[in-house]
């Protein structure tokens, strides 16, 4: 299933209609919480008001005759219901508000996608929570395969949760969340194999793995 607006979609979050009285919409928004909502004539979406822009250059609210009007509007781009979020995500990440507004084709208002929801939403995607950690491997720019990591893995009784990569100055960096009864093993294991483990959680149960890697030290030199 592909993942687009809608399925993180809010309907319940203000917004306000132009003409509104803005000492109302001032009031809402700082009641919720909100810095901008969106703001409709009828059910077209036209811009966003912001709280900052409501309150500027004043040392209380607005009066009660003052009236929500287009020059106190920023514009901001709606997006589709049916638009996927991942070809998205970089321009909402830079977007000046907290949320992005929906609109049909016909300009019509839909509700809104908080950036919040979307970081709720790609921390599940990559198991971010509880029952998972992480690893980042570094490897050359070129040369390494992914394949092969992933099979190293999985031979070391880990299941991979997710993993992506991105390319840095030196090198690229591949980063894992796996779910294993024995962490500890695992990134010990990948270290002797040679991968460069760049960054790893912390270990469940660090004291007793340290005592168990000298134990293992010292195994390793009586055999000698």
């Amino acid at each position: 299933m592909s993942v687009t607006f809608s399925y993180l979609a809010e309907t319940d979050y203000p917004v306000f209609t132009l003409g509104g009285s803005t000492a109302d919409a001032a009031r809402r928004l700082a009641a919720s919480g909100c810095a901008c909502a969106p703001v409709l004539d009828g059910e077209r979406y036209l811009g966003m008001v912001h709280l900052s822009r409501l309150l500027e250059g004043r040392k209380g609210w607005p009066t009660v005759k003052e009236k929500l009007g287009e020059e106190l509007l920023e514009t901001v781009r709606s997006y589709r219901p049916g638009e996927q979020l991942f070809d998205n995500l970089i321009s909402v990440a830079a977007a000046k508000c907290s949320v992005v507004p929906l609109a049909d084709e016909d300009g019509r208002y839909e509700g809104v996608v908080s950036r919040k929801r979307i970081l709720g939403f790609l921390a599940e995607r990559i198991h971010s929570g509880e029952g998972g950690l992480t690893m980042e491997i570094e490897v050359p720019p070129t040369g390494a395969k992914l394949s092969e990591i992933i099979e190293t893995i999985e031979k070391n009784d880990a299941s991979i949760l997710s993993f992506t990569s991105w390319t840095t100055g030196e090198g690229r960096i591949i980063f894992f969340r796996v779910a294993t009864h024995d962490f500890f093993r695992l990134v010990r294991n990948m270290e002797n194999y040679g991968y460069l483990i760049r960054y790893h959680s912390a270990f469940p149960n660090a004291g007793y793995d340290e005592l168990r890697e000298k134990a293992l030290e010292f195994i390793h030199y009586m055999d000698m």
